[in-house]
């Protein structure tokens, strides 16, 4: 069987941590990443499952990186507070935050087989 991954884009380390925690106790690896620069990096060197991006970012827009984590085959859900800018990434998976963690796993099931 093979290993689900995610690539966790997100600068506020606390957030990141949880969301990385929460997918781990459901057997999916998880890599924190807190800036496009730095996802961008690492799609290109790793395949991930599935990419949770947070749509505002210190270094600027995730747009060039989610269209190549697409590219790659991941699975992306965006994730954002501001309600109208994440609508506008729409027919993506989205995530409003704040989230409850089972909103999170419900879309991660949704977008990857996670083994029960």
């Amino acid at each position: 069987m093979t290993q689900i991954s995610a690539l966790i884009v997100e600068d506020e380390a606390t957030i990141a941590e949880l969301v990385a925690t929460m997918l781990e106790t459901q057997g999916i690896a998880a890599t924190i990443s807190p800036s496009v620069a730095d996802a961008m990096h690492r799609i290109e060197t790793t395949a991930y499952t599935l990419a949770l991006v947070d749509l505002t970012l210190p270094d600027g827009e995730p747009d060039a990186f989610i269209q190549a984590a697409r590219a790659r085959g991941s699975q992306v859900i965006a994730m954002s507070g501001d309600p109208d800018r994440l609508a506008s990434y729409a027919p993506l998976p989205l995530l409003e935050k704040p989230f409850r963690m089972k909103a999170l796993l419900e879309q991660v099931r949704q977008a990857v087989p996670v083994p029960n």
